[in-house]
C-alpha cells in the first residue's frame, strides 16, 4: 500500500510538473511576444529620432560652413578695401578763436582728397569751442563723406602752462597725441593756419624709420645750432611716429623738461629740445611758409632765401620746385594770417583760402566775421573755375 501511494504521488507530481512547465513555456512565449511587439513599436521612433539628430547635425555643419565663408569673404573684402582706400589720420588742436580757420583747413583737405583716400580727423578741442562750431564740423560730412571725425575735449589740461599773448594752451595738446590716440602708430599733425592743396597720401606714406618727428625746417632760425645739430623743425606741419613716442613715454619727458626749464618753452621748443636727435626734415613741399609778403609767397623773395638758403642742404631750384608744387602752405606769422589781411587784389594764397572757405559750410559766417572779405565774397562764391596755381 505504501508503495502504491508513493507511485501515485510521483505520477501526480509528474503531471503537475508537466503542467507547470507548459505554463512556464506559455508565459515565456507571451513574454517574448510582448518584448517583440514592444521592440517593434519602439524601433520606429528610435529610427525617427536618429534621422532628426542627423538632420540637425547637418544643419549645424551647413550654418558653420556659411559663417566661415562669410568671414572669409569679409576678410578678403577688407583687404581689398584697405588696398583700394587709404585711411589717413590727421590731428589738429584748436581753441574757439581759430574755429573758422580750422573748418576752412578741413575743407581744403577734403576738397583735394583723391577718390581712394579716407581721412580720419582727430580734433583736440579747448573747452571754449562753441557747440555751434562742433555741429558745423560734423555737418561737413554731408558735403564731404570721405572722412570720419572724432572730437576729443581736452578739458583744463595745460591751463597752468605759459603761452605767448596771441596763442592758446591748445598748442600743447599735440604733446599728448601718443597717449590720446592709442590705436594709431603714425599720424599727420597740422596747425589751423595751414592750407592743403593736394592729397596727403604721399606725405603719410613717407618712411619715418626710427625718427620720432618729421617737419618743415623752422622759419624762425634764430637758433642756428641746436644741441649740436641743425635739425629744428616747425611744429605746425609734422609727421609723427606715435609708436616710438609711446615706447619712451613722451608726455612725461615733455613735462619733465618743461618743469626744469620754465614757462617760456612752448610746444615747438619742447619737441625739438627733447627729441633733437630723433627729428628729420620733411620734403619741402609739405609746409611751404607764407611770410605775408604780398598775397602769396614768392620763392625769389629775400625773406624766403635768407631764412633757408645756406642753412639746410636744399638748393634754390629745390625751393622753387617745392613752392610751385606745394602740398601744404603754412601761414606762420600771427599778423599775416589770411583771415586778418586786407587784400586789395584777391590773388594767389588769399584767393585760395577764400575759395576753400566758399566750399565749406561756414562761408556766410566767415564773410560776416571777417568783413575785409565782404567785397570779394560774392565774386568768389559765383566763380565756376578755379586754378590751383600761385600766380
Amino acid at each position: 500500500m505504501i508503495l502504491l501511494e508513493k507511485n501515485l504521488k510521483n505520477k501526480m507530481y509528474k503531471e503537475k510538473g508537466i503542467l507547470l512547465n507548459e505554463k512556464i513555456i506559455k508565459h515565456k512565449s507571451r513574454r517574448i511576444k510582448t518584448i517583440k511587439k514592444s521592440f517593434k513599436n519602439n524601433s520606429k521612433p528610435r529610427v525617427k529620432n536618429k534621422s532628426k539628430f542627423v538632420f540637425k547635425k547637418n544643419i549645424i555643419l551647413i550654418i558653420t560652413a556659411l559663417i566661415t565663408l562669410i568671414i572669409s569673404l569679409f576678410l578678403i573684402y577688407k583687404k581689398y578695401i584697405e588696398k583700394k582706400f587709404h585711411n589717413i589720420p590727421i590731428a589738429f588742436s584748436f581753441s574757439d578763436r581759430y574755429s573758422y580757420p580750422l573748418i576752412v583747413l578741413l575743407t581744403s583737405i577734403l576738397y583735394n582728397a583723391s577718390p581712394n583716400t579716407f581721412y580720419i580727423f582727430y580734433l583736440l578741442v579747448n573747452p571754449d569751442v562753441k557747440e555751434y562750431i562742433i555741429k558745423k564740423i560734423f555737418d561737413l560730412r554731408e558735403i564731404y563723406p570721405n572722412c570720419k571725425i572724432e572730437i576729443i575735449n581736452m578739458g583744463n589740461k595745460y591751463s597752468n602752462y605759459g603761452t605767448l599773448e596771441f596763442k592758446s594752451v591748445a598748442v600743447y595738446y599735440r604733446l599728448e597725441l601718443s597717449d590720446i590716440i592709442k590705436n594709431v602708430d603714425k599720424i599727420i599733425y597740422l596747425d589751423v593756419d595751414t592750407m592743403v592743396h593736394k592729397d596727403l597720401s604721399e606725405m603719410y606714406n613717407i618712411d619715418m624709420g626710427n625718427y620720432y618727428y618729421m617737419g618743415f625746417p623752422d622759419h624762425d632760425l634764430t637758433i642756428r645750432k641746436f644741441n649740436g645739430t641743425r635739425n629744428f623743425i616747425n611744429s605746425g606741419v609734422m609727421l609723427i611716429n606715435l609708436k616710438k613716442l609711446r615706447e619712451v613715454n613722451a608726455p612725461k619727458l615733455f613735462q619733465d623738461y618743461y618743469s626744469k626749464y620754465g614757462s617760456k618753452k612752448e610746444d615747438e621748443y619742447l619737441i625739438n629740445a627733447v627729441f633733437y636727435d630723433k627729428i628729420k626734415f620733411l620734403p619741402l613741399e609739405y609746409g611751404i611758409p607764407d611770410f605775408g609778403a604780398g598775397s602769396y609767397l614768392t620763392v625769389s623773395s629775400s625773406d624766403f632765401w635768407r631764412a633757408f638758403g645756406g642753412f639746410i642742404n636744399f638748393t634754390k631750384e629745390d625751393m622753387k620746385k617745392a613752392s610751385k608744387n606745394r602740398s601744404i602752405t603754412h601761414n606762420c606769422y600771427e599778423h599775416t594770417k589770411w583771415w586778418k589781411r586786407k587784400f586789395r587784389r584777391l590773388t594767389g594764397i588769399g584767393k585760395q583760402w577764400l575759395f576753400y572757405a566758399a566750399k565749406s559750410n561756414v562761408f556766410d559766417d566767415i564773410c560776416k566775421k571777417y568783413n575785409q572779405f565782404e567785397h570779394h565774397c560774392e565774386r568768389i562764391k559765383n566763380e565756376s573755375k578755379y586754378s590751383n596755381t600761385f600766380h
